[in-house]
């Protein structure tokens, strides 16, 4: 099987539609959360999630749409989540709340953060090794950081936790003695300095991550469109 390995997309079409168009042939698709927040297309973000059948995990902005009733709806994040839940369905509600934090595909786990906290950002090797000790999964797949690269643990009497940056896209093959942990960076919203739309591919031992260009003065008509911050458009230019 060949997996299309998403996270964060935040609610931006046109970057998920690059993806799509660039995208080699795959058999399944499986999202790390994050479909809403940010960028005003949630609503067509989880009509394609449901169309492909996506294995899905919750992430925090999924999380939070879900319980507006119980948060103050004050800063932007949260003012932009209700308004994307009033344009949502019951449909696409139920759809979310079906989400686990955590999901097991094919021997890897999927979590949105952290095997520890799925709202934990893995960025640094203190908490990889915190997050490869709380689970036993070879591989695991998170998102949250907005950062494409992958945490490699090698065990035995000589172990090491390294990080390998793969923000411009590269192959990763992982040898039986490793344990990786995979973030394919953020469709919707990179934040390591390379701006464009972030996924990865993951067959067998393999994981090839990509990241593809597209027409970000469409998100900027659409930010205009709905009132939405100029900010939002001005990360993507920076990829920050």
């Amino acid at each position: 099987m060949r997996y299309l390995v998403l996270s964060d997309i935040h609610g931006n079409w046109p970057a998920l539609q690059a993806v799509l168009q660039a995208a080699p042939p795959f058999d399944g698709v499986l999202f790390l959360g994050d479909a809403v927040g940010y960028y005003p297309d949630g609503d067509r973000v989880l009509d394609w999630l449901m169309e492909v059948e996506a294995w899905c995990v919750l992430g925090n902005h999924d999380a939070w749409l879900l319980a507006l009733d119980r948060l103050p709806k004050e800063g932007v994040v949260l003012e932009i989540l209700a308004w994307q839940r009033r344009r949502l369905s019951q449909r696409h509600l139920d759809f979310l709340a079906s989400w686990p934090w955590q999901k097991e595909v094919e021997g890897a786990l999927l979590v949105h953060g952290s095997p520890c906290d799925p709202m934990e950002y893995v960025d640094g090797l203190d908490m990889a090794r915190q997050a490869f000790a709380c689970t036993e999964h070879r591989l695991t797949f998170h998102g949250h950081t907005h950062l494409a690269g992958a945490f490699l643990e090698l065990s035995g009497p000589r172990s090491w936790v390294r990080y390998q940056r793969l923000s411009e896209g590269g192959e990763l093959i992982l040898p039986p003695t490793v344990r990786a942990l995979a973030n394919p960076g953020s469709v919707g919203q990179p934040r390591d300095h390379v701006p464009g739309a972030a996924f990865a591919l993951w067959e067998g031992d393999g994981i090839t991550f990509f990241r593809v260009d597209y027409d970000l003065e469409r998100v900027a008509h659409r930010l205009k469109e709905e009132g939405f911050p100029t900010w939002l458009y001005t990360r993507l230019t920076l990829g920050e």
